[in-house]
């Protein structure tokens, strides 16, 4: 498991009243695939790790300010994986993000990368959009409304899929080291503030527990009304899913067939 808190950009500014609004509050991966031994890699009984399998985020407001806090790729990740699928595949296969690098996850972390063809990336950049533009309005709420007691964020979750891309798995497949599919859900949660009258230079830890937003919640209307997903059909996009009145979203990402 893998936590990570990041602080606001310029730590010294106090200026709005409880102005400590987190970016990343709470960062947990699950472990990474490990498959082998695999013949193609070298030496011959090496295990080549296939990315990670879960990613849970709780991302605060501060998130909707635009600015990355996570890390790109590089010809490094996912390696040898990347390097043997694409030598092996008539797909496109790149290493793509659980969570993405504009939401504070790492390019070069095994445990926040998964096998994505770059038809399945394309269509995960489409929730990873919608994600942004939500928590865009988290920090338009924020600036708002800083009487709030509560800030308003999102919970990310992803899970790498078990099954694998090859029809048929056998060690020398590379496909077999691939997931058939991620999972995404998300929703809106509210995140409690500080006690009331603790300094803000002398504030704790961010909470790292969150509440889904309901029906009755103040900013309700607001946050139902983020524009949703625009999307044509296709064989990378399954189950789409728009739940609790339009505040909760789940969606299956496909390698293509």
């Amino acid at each position: 498991m893998a936590i990570r808190k990041i602080p606001p950009a310029n730590a010294n500014d106090r200026t709005r009243k409880q102005s400590i609004i987190h970016k990343v509050v709470l960062l947990r991966h699950g472990g990474s695939h490990n498959y082998g031994p695999c013949p193609l890699s070298t030496p011959a009984n090496r295990q080549i790790c296939t990315g990670g399998t879960t990613m849970t985020a709780l991302l605060g407001p501060d998130l909707g300010d635009g600015q990355m806090v996570g890390s790109k790729t590089n010809s490094t990740s996912l390696q040898p994986l990347m390097g043997l699928l694409n030598a092996h595949s008539n797909k496109k296969w790149i290493a793509g993000h659980l969570l993405n690098a504009d939401l504070g996850g790492s390019g070069v972390r095994d445990n926040n990368l998964t096998p994505l063809t770059v038809a399945a990336n394309n269509a995960h950049r489409v929730f990873e959009g919608h994600i942004k533009r939500m928590l865009l309005a988290c920090n338009q709420i924020d600036r708002n409304d800083q009487d709030s007691n509560h800030w308003y964020g999102v919970r990310y979750a992803v899970q790498v899929s078990a099954p694998r891309y090859a029809a048929a798995p056998a060690p020398g497949d590379m496909h077999s080291y691939a997931p058939s599919h991620i999972t995404l859900d998300y929703r809106f949660v509210r995140l409690p503030k500080f006690p009331p009258g603790v300094p803000a230079h002398t504030a704790p830890s961010p909470p790292q527990t969150s509440q889904p937003v309901a029906a009755g919640d103040t900013h309700f209307a607001t946050l139902a009304a983020v524009v949703r997903p625009n999307f044509a059909p296709s064989q990378n996009i399954n189950a789409w899913q728009v739940l609790d009145g339009g505040l909760r979203f789940g969606v299956e990402i496909h390698n293509e067939a």
